[in-house]
């Protein structure tokens, strides 16, 4: 069985993220409620699963394994939004539809490539702006002094910025036209 994560190829500050988000999770489980804490590990095995498809070097036979993990990690977190909506937890919905949004941008990526390379600017311009809005998100926990949301929001942030989004290569201004 060959290893996901090949140590010389895997830098160690994602093997961190990876940490702390488990350790996010954790958090979420013991001071907070049963919503966030399935929010953030779904999301967390959601990220991994991402990260296995680009760059885990998965076996032919898991591709479909992993698409019906990550279409049930999905629903979940559509379930978590409309707990919040139901809850009028209104910053939680506003970040879950931002988040909404840099998913379908990866499904597309992963489902439709070619979709994304025909239309590449527009899909960097789209993801700059979650992004964005995201950091946003983060600044108003912050100034509300929601240190844990603010905490997890910049985590989660880093984590797909580097792991999953690449920020470097998205932070390369894409030719438009």
């Amino acid at each position: 069985m060959s290893n996901p994560f090949p140590s010389p190829h895997y830098p160690k500050f994602k093997l961190l993220i990876l940490a702390l988000l488990s350790l996010n999770a954790v958090t979420y489980a013991i001071v907070d409620t049963l919503t966030s804490a399935m929010d953030a590990l779904t999301w967390l095995i959601l990220l991994v699963i991402y990260e296995l498809e680009t760059h885990g070097g998965k076996p032919p036979a898991a591709e479909k394994t992993l698409e019906r993990g990550r279409t049930a990690l999905i629903a979940v977190i559509v379930w978590v939004f409309f707990s919040y909506l139901r809850d009028s937890e209104w910053l939680d919905v506003g970040n879950s539809l931002l988040w909404f949004a840099l998913i379908a941008l990866m499904e597309l990526e992963v489902r439709r490539p070619d979709i994304v390379i025909q239309h590449a600017a527009a899909c960097w311009m789209a993801t700059i702006g979650i992004f964005a809005g995201l950091l946003a998100m983060a600044g108003i926990w912050l100034w509300r002094q929601a240190w844990l949301d603010a905490y997890d929001a910049l985590l989660w942030i880093t984590a797909f910025g580097f792991i999953e989004a690449d920020i470097f290569q998205l932070l390369k201004p894409k030719k438009i036209g």
